[in-house]
Formats: C-alpha cells, sequence, structure tokens
C-alpha cells in the first residue's frame, strides 16, 4: 500500500457492450475475465495496491450481477458501494453521479472496460502525489488516432483533447488511456458541459473545458498498451498479452498431468489454466486461457482462444482464434477457425 494523499475511486461500468458480438448478453462486460479473473476485479485490486479502499461503481446494463460479484468488497479489505445510471446518457453525465460520494476528495477515475498494468496505477498516483497538480492523465501511443480522443501536451502539461480527430491531421499520437486522478471542480465543468454530437455529455468534453480555463492537468506517458474489452478482437488480444503478467506461463512447450489434467496435455505456452479445468490427452496453446469448470476432451486443439468458464468442448475438435462462452457446448469433431482480425464467437 502507498502513502500519499486520501483518493477514492470511481469506476464507470454500466454500459452494454454492444460491440462485443452476444457475450455481453449473459455478462456484464467489466465481469468478462481477463486471464480467468473478471476485468472489474483487476482493477479493483490495483486500486485497493495504491491506497484505495473507498470505490465507487457506477453500474447500469446488468447490475446486479456486478454488485452480486463485488458485494461490499470486504472480500478485498475495500469499501464499495454503487450508484445506478437509470439514463445512458454519456461518461460525463455517469461521472457526475460520484459528486456526493467524493465530496472535497480527489479520486482516481477509469472505466470498467479498459486495464493497464498495475505499475500504471501506481505511477498516476505517484504522480498526482509529487507536485500540486490540479489533476493526471494516463496516456498512450495508438497508431490510429482517429479512434481514440487525441491529447496535446506542453511539455508535461495537457493542454487540450480532440475526440476521433482526423487521422492525417491530428499532428499527434498520444491517446487517453482511460485512467485519471480528478479533484471535484470535475464535476463543475461537467454541469457547464453541452451535449456531444452524439447527444450525450462527454467526460472528453469536460475535461477539454478544464484545460481551456487553463485547469492544470498533468500527462503520465504508460510504457505499454492500453488493454480494453471494447470488441472481440480486442477482448482476445488482451488475454493473450497478459498471461505472462497474470499467470505461471513459461516459454516453453510442456507435458503436465497433475489435477483434473490427464498425461499428455501438450502446452505451448503461454497458456492461462484455471486448476478446476478437467483436460484429457489434448493440445493446447498458444496464447490460450481456459477458464473454471471447462472440460476439454481428447485429441482436441485449442490455439489463441478464450475459454470462459463451464464451457464443454467435445472429443476432436479444433479451434482458433476464438471465444468460447460460457456454458456452452461444443460437439465432438467440430472446427472453428478465426482469425486475428476476426474472432469466431460462440455463445448459447
Amino acid at each position: 500500500m502507498t502513502s500519499g494523499p486520501s483518493l477514492k475511486g470511481v469506476i464507470l461500468a454500466a454500459g452494454f457492450g454492444k460491440r462485443m458480438a452476444r457475450l455481453t448478453q449473459n455478462y456484464p462486460k467489466p465481469l468478462l475475465p481477463i486471464v480467468n479473473i473478471p476485468a472489474l476485479e483487476r482493477i479493483i485490486l490495483s486500486y485497493r495496491d495504491v491506497g484505495i479502499t473507498d470505490v465507487l461503481i457506477i453500474t447500469g446494463y446488468k447490475a446486479e450481477a456486478i454488485e452480486s460479484y463485488c458485494h461490499d468488497g470486504r472480500q478485498w479489505e475495500m469499501n464499495i458501494s454503487y450508484i445506478r445510471q437509470t439514463e445512458v446518457s454519456g461518461t460525463g453525465s455517469a461521472a457526475r453521479l460520484a459528486a456526493e460520494f467524493t465530496r472535497d476528495t480527489p479520486f482516481m477515475l477509469t472505466y470498467g472496460d479498459i486495464l493497464l498494468e498495475h505499475k500504471e496505477y501506481q505511477a498516476v498516483f505517484n504522480l498526482f502525489n509529487s507536485s500540486d497538480h490540479g489533476a493526471v492523465s494516463a496516456l498512450n501511443r495508438l497508431e490510429d488516432i482517429s479512434i481514440g480522443s487525441a491529447v496535446y501536451l506542453d511539455g508535461p502539461r495537457i493542454i487540450r483533447v480532440v475526440e476521433k480527430p482526423q487521422r492525417e491531421t491530428a499532428g499527434t499520437n498520444l491517446n487517453n488511456a482511460g485512467l485519471f486522478i480528478f479533484t471535484p471542480d470535475l464535476f463543475d465543468a461537467i454541469d457547464r458541459t453541452p451535449k456531444s454530437k452524439r447527444g450525450e455529455y462527454e467526460l472528453t468534453e469536460a475535461i477539454q473545458l478544464s484545460l481551456s480555463e487553463n485547469k492544470n492537468m498533468s500527462a503520465h506517458i504508460i510504457d505499454g498498451v492500453q488493454y480494453d474489452i471494447g470488441t472481440p478482437e480486442a477482448y482476445l488480444e488482451s488475454n493473450i498479452s497478459l498471461i505472462h503478467l497474470f499467470s505461471e506461463s513459461t516459454d516453453s512447450p510442456d507435458i503436465i498431468s497433475d489435477n483434473f489434467a490427464s498425461p499428455n496435455l501438450v502446452l505451448t505456452q503461454p497458456v492461462a489454466l484455471s486448476d478446476q479445468a478437467e483436460c484429457e490427452r489434448c493440445r493446447l496453446g498458444p496464447g490460450v486461457c481456459i477458464g473454471d469448470r471447462v472440460r476439454i476432451g481428447h485429441s482436441t486443439s485449442i490455439d489463441h482462444s478464450v475459454i470462459l468458464p463451464g464451457a464443454d468442448i467435445g472429443d476432436g475438435v479444433n479451434l482458433s482464434y476464438t471465444i468460447i462462452g460460457p456454458e456452452v457446448n461444443i460437439d465432438n469433431r467440430q472446427i472453428l477457425q478465426g482469425k486475428k482480425n476476426k474472432v469466431v464467437v460462440i455463445t448459447n
């Protein structure tokens, strides 16, 4: 735990995730597992590790599932409360719901479908703690800034933010990475922010209003990438990329015969394999996450795939670049071949 000024935590987790194919019909997006633990739990643990113990989660779509999973936070030695966003009217209006919770206290804010490496939460905290910063934002670099929020700097200070600029004329590849520390004056800016062209109150627009009034916001440029679960392709890539951080995966093929895994289970790392999974004689990897209560039949081969809890994969199945939803049954000898840019998603 890190010493420093008292901060509260806010997580925006109200969205539906319409680009996630059918996966979010059963799961709210923040509860989708990242290397077999829900993304939301990983965010909460990163908050806890920088010293934040009081967290507000803004819920909406499938709020009951999030509230049931996280409860009051005592399992993580934290205090978690909830407010439901009953009208989907933008990230600005969602953040505005946290005003009574935060009161006069600065707060760390992020989205429930964006994950950074733990060290980045710590770095943002340290930057806020190091001097009199009005606010802090984590930034990452994007090859195509037109899909993000372009951020312009004057030294370490953020001076301008533009949502989805033209790639050819943007003049920057720095993007809002979705992790902030704000002071309570953010809420006044939100109250004075008009609706965007999409008819919503955008957090980005409120930030830009504050910047135009010479409010200080400092930048932390992350070393790595922003992991998101906005699309099936991004979700699969985030899981594969983070196996090395969140599991005991190694770099070489291995044959294991412990727990529920039968002899001659061949793993080509990286692989994250739940100890509650049952795997017969099969080949897994590279780039595979196998969740709790998954059964995989013999002579099956799986690479670059996420298998969510309770799925049953038959004998002689071949899966590549797939996401298999919770409790899904895949019949014997099925062949499902996706691509890195077109992942196959199977749900009930």
